[in-house]
């Protein structure tokens, strides 16, 4: 099964952790990394947050990116 890191990026570019996960399909990681990304936005409670939230793939190549603002303006 194919394994993708998830890379919250932000303008500051301070450095956050990646999570990996394996994951049969992109399909599969852009379901996990939307999850992702609303449980971020739960956790900062209405401060506002920039950036993007990167799926790589194994060799740590863009596969896809969902920008955070994005998200949040969809949410509300």
């Amino acid at each position: 099964m194919p394994a993708y890191r998830f890379r919250l990026c932000t303008p500051d570019r301070h450095p956050h952790t990646a999570e990996r996960r394996e994951l049969p399909d992109l399909r599969q990681a852009l379901i996990a990394g939307h999850s992702l990304a609303r449980a971020l936005l739960r956790h900062r409670h209405g401060t506002p947050v920039r950036g993007s939230l990167d799926i790589e793939d194994d060799g740590n190549q863009p596969v896809a990116r969902i920008l955070v603002a994005d998200l949040a303006r969809q949410l509300s």
